[in-house]
């Protein structure tokens, strides 16, 4: 049933020749208001986890654009939209390169899709990478804060020349941890020793041992 419909028994309840009380027409007004902002009530981003918007828009937070498109409702020459999703949090998303890797996520490969913008490779596959355990991301990545670097490795899914990965993990909150001395060191913890891997870059010695005080 829509508005219209629901003020007809309003207008009906007075006989020809009489006037409308003022409750009636209260109660008729709010049926107006509730059926105006019904009919303005439109899908906007934060209401839907996959919409399309116009390229004349910027991109919201959290958002990555996974295809573009055409639509005579924007403005500017086709293709003229971006089709925009949030990243899952638990498993893998393919964005378009155009789009900007939200903070958290890494890049786990490159590839190439026709609805992304762009000279293939043209997308990005990203996670949040796990705590507690050892993962791999492209170093075409940048390290999530907390984050450290245990190994380098090769591998034909990420960018540039070998080796091309990082072995990351989050350091140990009880005992010791040994990073590659490329890593950054978190807040917090401080160096202990020092060491030498040949699964880290550099001459040695190129590992840091680090702990909480």
């Amino acid at each position: 049933m829509n508005w219209t419909e629901r003020i007809s028994p309003l207008l009906r309840r007075r006989g020809p020749g009489t006037t409308t009380p003022l409750r009636a027409v209260l109660a008729l007004l709010a049926v107006l208001v509730a059926g105006v902002a019904a009919t303005l009530t439109v899908a906007t981003p934060a209401s839907a986890a996959t919409t399309t918007i116009c390229k004349s828009s910027p991109i919201p937070a959290g958002y990555v654009i996974i295809a573009e498109g055409s639509s005579a409702s924007c403005p500017y020459s086709f293709p003229n939209t971006w089709t925009i999703t949030t990243p899952s949090t638990t498993s893998t998303t393919v964005m378009c390169k155009a789009s900007a890797v939200p903070t958290g996520y890494v890049i786990l490969a490159e590839g190439s899709s026709a609805s992304c913008p762009y000279s293939f490779p043209n997308t990005w596959t990203i996670k949040i990478p796990p705590t507690g355990s050892a993962s791999v991301m492209c170093k075409a990545s940048t390290l999530p804060s907390g984050f450290v670097i245990i190994a380098q490795g090769s591998s034909a899914s990420c960018p540039y020349s070998f080796p091309n990965t990082w072995t990351i993990t989050t350091p140990s909150t009880t005992g010791i941890t040994t990073i590659c001395s490329a890593s950054p060191i978190p807040a917090g913890y401080v160096v202990v020793g020092t060491g030498s891997s040949a699964s880290c870059p550099y001459s040695f010695p190129n590992t840091r041992s680090i702990r909480l005080p």
